[in-house]
């Protein structure tokens, strides 16, 4: 994902929904359904079966309690699913892993299951259909569509009160990719306007020579490093952690709060690095035949998809409070952080969460990002 992300981050999209969709088959998906499906997405060659993600419903994505209004109502070994999903990612794939309310199921998160959807039935007729096709301003290379269920065919995965376990799984997933991607994303922006840089004279010298861009340059690149490190320590702790299951291990909310600063950060990252380098090509830097706009597209989705930056804040806010996991955070960090700052950092994180509800949430933006960036900054530092 990350080499190819210099070209088109957007392919990674389907990638990344495809092992979304493999992953939670492998782990909750009966012996029947692995041994019916799994082998097709296992393939090696071009008749591989790509993956989908149907979650988000037209009254948005982030609360899924209440937006997920499909329901799915028993019918033997099997479930029918029917409902409108909004933003369908990698439309058309031949397996979708789709949240869906059980019939009587209670409201909220805690009534949602996670489905397994088939393109096609068992005899062989179309199972769901696409509305239509999304008009985006970037990630053009993978379908996004409306998704019509009308009594489809679906298999529960897991148990139908563990579904949003499941839902979340497969989005911290997401979101580890995203930070990848990101980091990619951010370097080509770089890489671009690096080449730019070079070749462009002004005031009698190469606008590279002048010391105010220059510095900049110098600057964007310890950042990337930082950007870097982070993701890698969140593809680190998944890697270690991906086959767990709930209840989860305190190693398992070390890893949420690190995918949720991870996403967060790099994600920002990407957005400020290609506004810069867009201004690195002055007024050619909107202009769609140079491809620096491009990036700067491409990069403002990576900051929505999966959740919006609020949306990690709020969530690695929540796995601070409720499963201390900064504490976590913490001891791996003193190993290699210089002692005072990280004492600082930890009390300031204390005070900051013992906080009225209403003032913890609004204030909650600046400590994640001081969080975000020290973590950064020390793993890249360590890893030098």
């Amino acid at each position: 994902m990350y080499t190819i992300s210099f070209h088109d981050p957007g392919i990674c999209c389907p990638y990344t929904v495809s092992l979304g969709t493999a992953v939670p088959l492998a782990k909750y998906g009966s012996a029947e359904l692995q041994a019916r499906f799994l082998p097709q997405l296992a393939r090696k060659d071009d008749s591989v079966w790509q993956g989908a993600t149907s979650m988000t419903e037209i009254k948005g994505g982030s609360d899924l309690g209440a937006a997920v209004e499909t329901i799915a109502r028993p019918a033997g070994d099997s479930w029918l699913l029917t409902g409108d999903k909004y933003f369908t990612s990698n439309a058309g794939a031949e397996l979708a892993v789709v949240a869906a309310r059980p019939q009587g199921a209670a409201a909220g998160v805690r009534g949602l299951a996670l489905f397994l959807v088939p393109r096609y039935r068992k005899n062989s007729e179309l199972n769901y259909f696409i509305r239509r096709l999304k008009d985006k301003i970037a990630t053009r290379s993978v379908p996004t569509g409306e998704v019509e269920l009308k009594d489809s065919e679906g298999y529960l995965l897991g148990s139908a009160d563990s579904g949003i376990y499941l839902i979340l799984e497969v989005l911290n997933l997401s979101r580890v990719a995203n930070s990848v991607v990101s980091v990619a994303v951010a370097q080509r922006a770089m890489a671009d306007a690096l080449s730019y840089a070079e070749r462009r004279a002004a005031f009698g010298k190469r606008i590279l020579d002048h010391s105010l861009l220059r510095h900049q340059f110098e600057g964007r690149l310890a950042s990337l490093q930082s950007a870097f490190a982070l993701a890698w320590e969140s593809v680190r702790l998944l890697n270690e952690v991906w086959m767990e299951r709930p209840p989860y291990s305190d190693r398992y909310h070390l890893f949420r709060l690190v995918a949720h600063l991870a996403k967060y950060w790099t994600a920002e990252f990407a957005v400020g690095t290609a506004k810069w380098a867009m201004e690195v090509h002055g007024g050619l830097g909107v202009l769609a035949e140079y491809g620096a706009e491009r990036w700067l597209r491409e990069a403002m989705i990576l900051a929505i998809w999966e959740g919006t930056s609020h949306r990690q804040i709020l969530d690695g806010l929540e796995v601070m409070e409720r499963k201390r996991a900064h504490k976590m955070l913490f001891r791996r960090l003193a190993e290699i952080a210089p002692s005072k700052e990280l004492q600082d950092l930890e009390s300031e994180v204390e005070q900051h969460l013992k906080l009225p509800p209403e003032e913890r949430e609004a204030l909650a933006e600046q400590l994640f990002r001081k969080l975000a960036a020290f973590t950064a900054e020390t793993l890249a530092h360590n890893s030098k």
